[in-house]
């Protein structure tokens, strides 16, 4: 059994999620996009060939982050408001398979792309091994109630809001809901952490409340089905072939929907690229734990790929991290 690297090891080995976020970075050309924005912030109109819709003035109590996000709903106005065919469908299964991470939050101001890969070096750098998981005592692991409105939560603050951001029928209520989902991520933690106080402490509420809610397999599973029930949807509906939808333009684009698209476009495969690297990460981590024996882990390795073409890569990433906790909690049971 190989020992677990140490601390500078393990960020000498997640280099390349250093590497990968730099180079989004500069393919997306934030200075770029910011410049495409400002014809729209002035006229304060979103304006396509066959339309145009007014930039709310005012969402949030606070001007500043109105300030914060007016751009970027401008950004995203080409998938949202669906003036961008190809983008609106990649866009959609993104959102639906991404989640509101936290990277979600701040990606979209520096691109998911730059930011997952940074969250993922800190993450297997300075974030416990398997080894140092499984030693983990009780009172240090996440109880119960902490997860007992999160699916709820979840789905009326992230997927209702991002269906409403793409499939309502009027550009200003797609425009509305864009708003509203920029800082669901934000809300999603907010909540969560409240309602999981009141019911820690209300003894009556935590007795009513329905047991299943507190299974994170059940969160998993869940959001799963939505993602690859989305990217079925896909599958099926698209005109375009996923070469189209999802592999960007490999030269640089300057007019505004192009440059928009390729920058997205490079947003998911640099979120899900590194997302899977993580995975294999983790498969390691397992491996010099001794928890898999070896080769074990060439099973969900190459099943990736395929539950990735059939449901999409937010399920087979569940698959991937779902297969990865099962090994920690067989190793939890034994103990």
């Amino acid at each position: 059994m190989p020992s677990t690297p140490s601390k500078r090891q393990r960020a000498i080995l997640a280099l390349p999620f250093l590497g990968l976020a730099l180079l989004c970075l500069q393919v997306m050309d934030i200075e770029k996009m910011v410049a495409h924005q400002e014809p729209f912030l002035r006229s304060r109109k979103i304006k396509w060939s066959n339309g145009s819709i007014p930039i709310l003035s005012h969402f949030h109590y606070a001007e500043f982050l109105n300030e914060l996000w007016r751009g970027t709903t401008v950004s995203f106005s080409p998938s949202t408001l669906g003036y961008d065919v190809v983008s609106s469908w990649q866009m959609f299964s993104f959102l639906n398979d991404l989640g509101p991470t936290i990277f979600a939050f701040a990606g979209q101001l520096l691109g998911l792309g730059s930011v997952a890969p940074m969250f993922y070096f800190l993450c297997f750098t300075f974030g416990p091994s398997a080894s140092a998981l499984i030693q983990l005592p009780l009172k240090m692991r996440l109880a119960p109630e902490h997860n007992v409105t999160l699916l709820p939560i979840l789905l009326l603050l992230h997927t209702c809001e991002v269906f409403a951001a793409y499939l309502a029928p009027q550009p200003t209520t797609r425009h509305y809901w864009t708003w509203a989902w920029q800082m669901s991520p934000l809300w999603v933690g907010i909540a969560n952490f409240v309602i999981s106080k009141l019911i820690g402490t209300s003894p009556s509420l935590r007795a009513t409340t329905i047991k299943w809610l507190t299974s994170p397999k059940l969160l998993l599973s869940l959001m799963s089905i939505i993602s690859a029930g989305v990217w079925v949807y896909m599958l099926v509906n698209c005109p375009y072939p996923l070469s189209t939808v999802f592999i960007p333009s490999s030269s640089a684009q300057s007019e505004f929907v192009p440059h928009m698209r390729r920058a997205l476009q490079y947003d998911e495969i640099a979120v899900f690229g590194t997302s899977f690297l993580w995975l294999g990460y983790l498969f390691f981590d397992l491996h010099c734990a001794g928890l898999i024996r070896r080769g074990e882990w060439l099973v969900p390795v190459a099943a990736l790929p395929i539950f990735t073409a059939f449901v999409g890569p937010g399920a087979a990433f569940a698959f991937g991290w779902y297969w990865r906790e099962s090994k920690l909690q067989s190793k939890l049971a034994q103990e």
